[in-house]
């Protein structure tokens, strides 16, 4: 099936959770699980971004943020799945929710869009939505980490949402390498139009040509 046009003027980048917590190999992830995946995406985010910002695509980043205080994890009777990784990533108050220094630079305080959140998918509970809406998008250029967690979480509720999608395949990475690929070939077969930062390029100069 042949590819329709691509719609910059409806689209826009989300890079998601590029923070300490999961990017820092001085973080209790990367101490533990290691972060090198994550590390490795970064060039070809800050490609993405710079394609998108030369397109006039509004660029959006989240962060991971979780309260100390939640009643709602400390009344779980089922291990959570920070029980079973055995750490608890981007606390408040900590430096594990600040975003990581080479992405940190990318980003445009005058123009771009910072969504915090508390669960893994970057729509729930939060203004994500009605930010999308007041932009007029359509189609979300979906970066950042983890493939199998906040990412998964997130493209399978743009999509639910009616959204076009495109998971840039060497701008996301997971913690576990084979989650990470069944959660690009899932994407790739049910909700998402799958492919790296260069082919993106390609795609959107290709209707203008």
């Amino acid at each position: 099936m042949s590819r329709p046009a691509f719609p910059t003027a409806s689209a826009a980048l989300l890079v998601i959770d590029m923070q300490r917590g999961f990017a820092d190999p001085e973080s209790h992830m990367g101490r533990t699980r290691g972060v090198a995946p994550q590390q490795a995406i970064v060039a070809r985010i800050a490609e993405a971004v710079a394609l998108c910002r030369h397109c006039e695509m509004p660029v959006l980043w989240s962060r991971q943020i979780h309260l100390p205080e939640d009643v709602t994890r400390a009344r779980k009777r089922l291990a959570t799945h920070a029980q079973k990784q055995g750490f608890l990533p981007c606390l408040r108050g900590t430096h594990e929710t600040e975003l990581i220094a080479p992405i940190a630079e990318l980003v445009d305080d005058a123009r771009d869009h910072v969504i915090d959140k508390h669960r893994a998918s970057v729509f729930f509970d939060t203004n994500l939505s009605t930010r999308l809406r007041m932009l007029g998008i359509d189609t979300l250029i979906i970066a950042g980490c983890n493939t199998e967690f906040c990412v998964a979480h997130t493209v399978r509720d743009a999509y639910a949402r009616d959204y076009e999608i495109v998971v840039l395949e060497d701008a996301v990475a997971g913690i576990e390498p084979r989650f990470h690929a069944l959660c690009l070939e899932m994407f790739g077969a049910y909700f998402a139009e799958v492919m790296p930062v260069g082919e993106l390029a390609a795609w959107i100069e290709e209707p203008s040509a």
